[in-house]
Parts: structure tokens; sequence; C-alpha cells
């Protein structure tokens, strides 16, 4: 373009008068990739996540770089999409707009910003794709809910705020919180429009359109009321402004793009909370898309489409529909029953996979999708129960009540939808035996021997209204009862009585540790009698039959189980040889509670052996492994630890000053972390690449933990939590820890000081 046309290279970028809050990373990245040999960068995402403000500010940092930037809106402009470019930058078209944009930035450094791009997707990537050829120096950033056609393309996703475990620095909340002051000049956040503003951030999943809306609504409303209207933010979020800029129109927006199959698979997942896999996904699709393939394609098009969410997680890749979204399939569902029946089913199906395939390889897969999946379980028990499908709901409880809930230390939550279960009608005799039979044996092991002894009764009631005493169904039953008296029973004797015979009834059944755990049982009582040899015959059958099926949860659960008795006979060797083993089989199997139990156990072993500063460091670690699973101490695996007196005697041999900084030096660990120094007495380092070994050898001589030096090295490089995070492949909200921790630990007050404080240690 020549200098003659001065009007035609002015930058024509939207004039802003908000400021763009957190996207720190997403601006770098695009720019780092405009710099390469990219020259396509198509921006998708939902409804309301930002696009065009990201893809402005992109813009907006490079007006100085390039000869021209120039924004158009397509959604204005239709389908002519030649000849709205044309019109932006100012060239006549004479009958040939596309002619005249290659004439005119042929030989030119440019950027132009097609925002909306989806309004117009046919005619697009043609147009791009020519322009890209024909002018070497134009570069395009268009924003679009679903990718361009173009090959040229580089796609950049463009995710909500994180919306959970939210603090006052969140971006979520420091978006609202900016648009809020904006609303009502004297709104301020403090100690009590916090958690109003917490909830209000977390119910919008995220999205800053949702965001930006909510916090309009202070100049009619308190954060207070806003917070409990938020269940129904298509009307509550509607604009005070502009009936143009609205959740449910852009929604509305979504919806009108869709095929009629899709938007029938898009009703049908409205029923599920957020956080779940393909495989649930399709199983919810296929009954409105009449296939496997077509579900498959269905959901792929949604997901295409950025109606459905694509989020990341440590474990892999989970999906959902954003709230706005969700409340909008709901509101226009057609086949709502059947939905909630496929759910019911598409979950009874996935526990009963998970209890059969337990016992086996499969185990670590297994435990992390139930722990992914526990939102969707509880959600199925409600619905059940809301339905009035009693069976379903005590089926669905009851069966994911070991792996998904109770091996968690979520016994009160168990108990809790256990009883929603059962309460939600007249369950069949079986069943009834079954969910007072569980909810027996849990209070037993949270020692609530009055509420235990009811159920007891309630179960064993049930139990004996099922006519066939000699059927399967009575046999289960029958077997469910047995194993909660054997809970409650506090006699040792009459306990391997009971256990005894469940094992002789189920002979090599009860070792596939499904709902009951009948052996680990057995030999805990046999080793509380002091029968250690029959005791151990019996975790020896547990171990060899765990290494020939290659699982290790229940071989791991054996071993804490003996180190616990072992520990209380005084035989301090044993406890350490098998509270170790433990541990080795622990790792990677997401089992928080069990390595908190173990750490505890040689916290103990420590604390017999003068080593007060292990046993203070150990227990900072397992307090660490309780407080991240939210879990409550109880009976299970059998287990009984003085933990008071553990603490007691270790503060008195440490003095209170060093027993605190042993101990948060432990609380600070990673579960990878403290594992390893409970094996080893070391933390391995696991320093990142190019940190110099001097560097490495401060930090470590540093109060600090070395993961947590590690963050702080990133942190000194100015990287983002979220940065942080996927580099370290470790959550958001660990990261934070981190730093929060690190800030605590030196006295510091910011990650500025933070950064600063690392960079003089590597000097």
């Amino acid at each position: 373009m020549t200098r003659e046309h001065d009007a035609k290279s002015t930058h024509g970028l939207p004039v802003r008068f908000d400021s763009l809050v957190g996207r720190r990373e997403e601006v770098a990245l695009i720019r780092r990739l405009l710099q390469s040999p990219t020259r396509l960068i198509t921006i998708t995402g939902g409804a309301g996540v930002g696009k065009s403000r990201l893809a402005v500010a992109v813009a907006e940092g490079l007006t100085r770089s390039v000869s021209g930037v120039w924004h158009v809106d397509v959604r204005e402009s239709g389908t002519d999409v030649a000849t709205a470019v044309a019109h932006r930058i100012k060239v006549p078209t004479e009958g040939d707009p596309l002619g005249a944009v290659v004439r005119a930035l042929r030989k030119e450094d440019a950027l132009l910003l097609l925002d909306d791009a989806d309004e117009a997707l046919p005619a697009i990537s043609p147009f791009v794709d020519l322009v890209l050829a024909a002018c070497p120096g134009v570069r395009f950033v268009a924003t679009s809910r679903e990718p361009l056609t173009s090959t040229a393309q580089t796609v950049v996703t463009l995710d909500p705020f994180r919306s959970e475990d939210l603090t006052a620095t969140s971006d979520a909340v420091r978006l609202f919180v900016d648009r809020a002051t904006a609303a009502d000049a004297l709104f301020s956040l403090d100690e009590r429009t916090l958690p109003s503003v917490l909830r209000i951030c977390a119910s919008t999943g995220g999205v800053p359109l949702a965001l930006e809306l909510a916090a309009a609504q202070l100049q009619f409303m308190d954060a207070e009321t806003l917070a409990h209207r938020m269940d129904d933010q298509l009307e509550t979020l509607a604009s005070a402004h502009s009936p143009t800029r609205s959740l449910r129109t852009s929604v509305q927006d979504s919806w009108n793009r869709c095929s009629h199959a899709e938007r029938r698979v898009w009703s049908d997942l409205a029923v599920l909370a957020a956080g779940w896999d393909l495989e649930l996904g399709e199983a919810m699709a296929l009954p409105g898309a009449g296939g496997s393939r077509e579900a498959r394609e269905a959901l792929r098009q949604l997901i295409r489409r950025s109606v459905v969410h694509r989020r990341r997680t440590e474990d892999g890749v989970r999906y959902e529909l954003l709230p706005a979204l969700r409340e909008f399939g709901a509101e226009h569902a057609e086949h709502a029953g059947e939905a909630r029946r496929t759910f019911v089913a598409a979950m009874l199906t996935r526990l009963h996979d998970a209890e059969d395939n337990w016992f086996s390889s499969r185990q670590p897969a297994i435990t992390r999708r139930l722990r992914a999946d526990v939102p969707n379980i509880r959600r199925a028990v409600a619905t059940a129960a809301a339905d009035g499908s009693t069976d379903d709901a005590i089926e669905l409880a009851s069966t994911a009540s070991r792996q998904a809930w109770l091996i968690h230390g979520s016994a009160d939550e168990l108990t809790t939808w256990l009883g929603t279960a059962l309460d939600s009608g007249e369950p069949s005799a079986y069943w009834g035996s079954v969910g007072h039979a569980w909810r027996a044996f849990v209070f037993s092991v949270t020692e609530k021997p009055g509420l235990a002894r009811a159920e007891l009764r309630a179960a064993a009631a049930a139990r004996d209204r099922i006519p066939d005493v000699d059927g399967a169904v009575w046999r289960d039953s029958a077997a469910a009862v047995l194993s909660a008296e054997e809970a409650a029973d506090t006699d040792d004797a009459d306990a391997v009585l009971i256990l005894q015979g469940l094992m002789d009834d189920l002979g090599e059944e009860a070792y596939r540790f499904g709902r009951l755990n009948s052996p680990q049982r057995l030999a805990a009582r046999l080793h509380a009698l002091g029968r250690w040899e029959e005791g151990d015959e019996v975790v020896a059958a547990i171990l060899e039959r765990g290494l020939l099926v290659g699982e290790s949860f229940e071989r791991s659960f054996a071993l804490t189980a003996r180190a616990t008795a072992k520990a209380a006979a005084g035989d301090l060797a044993a406890t350490d040889r098998d509270a170790r083993d433990a541990l080795v089989l622990k790792r990677g199997l997401d089992d928080g509670v069990g390595v908190a139990q173990a750490l505890e156990l040689l916290a103990e072993v420590a604390r017999e052996r003068a080593e007060p500063k292990r046993g203070a460091t150990l227990l900072g670690a397992a307090s660490a492994r309780w407080r991240e699973v939210g879990a409550i101490r109880m009976n299970y695996p059998p287990y009984f630890v003085e933990l008071a007196g553990t603490e007691r005697g270790l503060r008195h041999r440490l003095g209170a000053e060093s027993f605190e900084k042993a101990y948060a030096y432990g609380a600070a660990l990673s579960e990878d972390e403290s594992i390893d120094y409970a094996l080893h007495g070391v933390v391995e380092a696991h320093t990142r690449a190019g940190v110099p070994a001097a560097m490495a050898a401060s930090a470590r001589a540093s109060v600090l933990t070395p993961r947590e030096s590690q963050v702080a090295s990133y942190v000194s490089d100015g990287e983002t939590n979220k940065a942080i995070a996927r580099q370290l492949f470790v959550s958001i909200r660990t990261v934070e820890t981190h730093v929060q921790n690190a800030l605590v630990k030196l006295g510091l007050r910011s990650r500025t000081e933070l950064a600063v404080w690392y960079r003089e240690q590597s000097r």
C-alpha cells in the first residue's frame, strides 16, 4: 500500500474503554505465533468467552510493528467478506472487491482481524487463502466459535477463566470486581462481599461475558441477592443497556447454527454435571442421534462449534456444557425423561464396569476415572431419587460407595447420598437391605455406633423380606448385612467368626474386592487377637492374588492395615517395612488417604526411634494429604493410630519452634515429594532444565522445598500460574499452593517479591 493513501493505513481497531483482565499467556502465545511463519490464527471458543476482546488486545500491541491493522466485523458485513474488507481498508472495489484487496495489500505488512468469522464460514476460508497466496506480508487473526476450513490456520482455543477454588486474586474475580466498580463506584471486595462474589464467579463457569453482565446487575441489587439468583442466569444476566448483549442472545445464536440432531444431543447433555468423558457423552448422544456413528459425529460437531467445552486436566481431557449453555439446553429439552433415564443407566454401566474390573491392572485408570466421575455419580443418584427410581438410586450409591467415596475418605458424603436414595421411595427388599447395610458399615467405621445399630436393624428387616432364602439375591443381601454386622462388632473373636463365615460363603469371589473387603478386615481382626500367623496367611493370599492380576491398591491396603496392627504391638521394624512397601504401591494411585495413613505410621516409627525432625516432617506431609482430599479420619482400612501422642512426643523432643518448622516443610511437599522423603529421607529436586547446579543448591539451602523453589524460578521468569501448571503437569491450584507456601515461609507479600528473592539467590 502506497503512503499517499494515509487514510487507508490508519489503524482501524474498535476503541475499548475497559481494561483487559487476565489473558496474559494467551496474548503472548498469539503474538509469538504471528512472529513465526504462521499467518492465519483462528481464536475459537464458546459464546461470551472473550474471543473478540483478546483479538483486539493482540492487535493493539502490533500497531507500531506493521503498516496497517484493520478490524472487520463479519457479523455486520454479511457473506461478502471481500467487499467488507475493501471498505474497511478504504480502497475502491470497482466491481472486483477481491482484486482490489489483493492489489492494495500485495506489498504490505498488514494484519487483518476478522471478527465473528463464523457468520460467513463458507466465504471466509476461500477469501483468506487467496489473500495469503497473493499477499506474502499479510496475516490474519479470525475469531469464530468453530475453526475455519483453511489448511493455513493455527487454532487457539480460548478457555473460560478458572471457576473452581477461587480466591480474591483469581482472574474471574478480578474481572468481576473491575466491572462491578464501574457499575457501582462504592462497591468493594471485602470480608462481607467476598463469599457472595466467589459464589457468583463460580456459577458463571468463568465466562467473561457472564461475569461482566453479573457485575452490571450490582446497579440493581447487592452481591448477596445476585448470588442467590445465579441459578437462573439466562434471565438474571440480561443486559441492562443492550438486548443484543445478553447471555440468552449469544447462546441462542449457537443454538440456531446447530442441526436438529445436534440440538437434541445438546439438550440431552444438559442432564450431565460438568467434567464428563467422551465415552459418557457418546452414551448420552446415542438416543437422539440414532446410532453410534451418528452419536460420535453429533458430539464432534458440538465440540467443533464450541457448544461443548473441552477442558484439559491433569488426567486427560474432560468435557462440559458451560452453565448458560447447560441451562439453555435444559429449557429446550423435548425428551428430558428419556435423557434422565439414559443418564442413570449409563452411570450404572460405568460403575459396574469399574467394580467388575477393579481387581486388575486397569485399577489406576479406574481410580482416576471414578474420581473425575464423582460429580456425575452425585448427579445420577440425585436424578434417580428425584424421579422416584429408588432402587436405581441405591444401586448407584452402593456400587460407587467403596471406589468412589470410601477409599478417598468421603464417608459422611456417602451416608448422605445413601440416605437420599433410601428416602426417595419404597425400595425393594434387596436394595433396601444393601442400602441400610452400607450406611451401617460407614457409621461403624466412623465411630457412630448408635446410628450403625439403627441401620443394621433396618438392613436385617429388609433382608428377611426376601422370599427365596436359597437364591443368589438372598445370599448377596446376607453378605452385605453380615459385613455391616462385623464392622459394628467390637469383639474381635466374634468378628473373626463372622468374617470366616463370609469368606467360606464367597470363596474366591471374596478376593475380587468389589464392595466388600472381607479379607483385609479378617487379617486385621486376627492380628488384633495376636493370631499373627493366621493373619499373615490372609495378607499373603491378598498380596499373591494382587500380584498375579497386576493390581496395587488392595495390596497397599492390606499392608497399611498390617502396619497399623504391628504399630499397636510395638513391632517398629515390621511397621516401618509394611508402611514403606505400601507407599511404593500407592504412588500414582490417587490414594491420598492411604498415603496420609502410611506417613503417619512412619511418623510414629520416627518418634519411637528418636528421629523427631523426620517424624514432624512426615506428620506435616500427612496433614497436607488429608487437606488435599478433604477427608475425615476413620477406621478404614482398619487403622488405629494415636496421633495426638505421636505429635506430643515429637513436639516435646524438638521444641515448639523446630517442630513447627519441620512440620511446615512437610506440609509443603507434594504427594510424590512426601513419598520420596518417607522412602529415602530426601526429596528429589526435579530441577528444571537450564537451571545451574549452583542455583539449585542455593534453592535447596533455603527454607523452600525443591518444588517450591522450582515454582519460584518460573515466577522469576514472569510465568503465570497457568503456564507453570502446564509445564510441571500439575493443577493450577497446586501451583497457587506452592506460591502461597513460599510467600509465607519467606515472609514475602507478592509474586514480585518472590521473583526478586529468587534472582538474588541465584547470584
